[in-house]
């Protein structure tokens, strides 16, 4: 799955439709993010509640994982 970055947009969101399992979401910079595990990556999902539309999809920024939950997963490899 490291490749998910080089796929086109709508085969992003049929993959997380299909295999992605939602883990949380947070706000960050105006928007919202949902974070999905997929196949042993992470993929982050950026939406503007303003303009209600997806933004970005991309495998996570291993730097803000730690936003997602209370929990010590500094451990967890992106």
């Amino acid at each position: 799955m490291e490749d998910f970055d080089a796929l086109p947009y709508e085969d992003k969101v049929i993959t997380i439709i299909e295999n992605g399992i939602f883990l949380n979401t947070i706000s960050h910079d105006n928007q919202l993010i949902d974070l999905y595990h997929l196949k042993g990556i992470y993929v982050e999902l950026f939406y503007h509640p303003k303009t209600a539309k997806v933004q970005k999809i991309s495998i996570a920024d291993a730097t803000r994982l730690h936003l997602y939950s209370p929990v010590d997963i500094s451990d967890v490899r992106s």
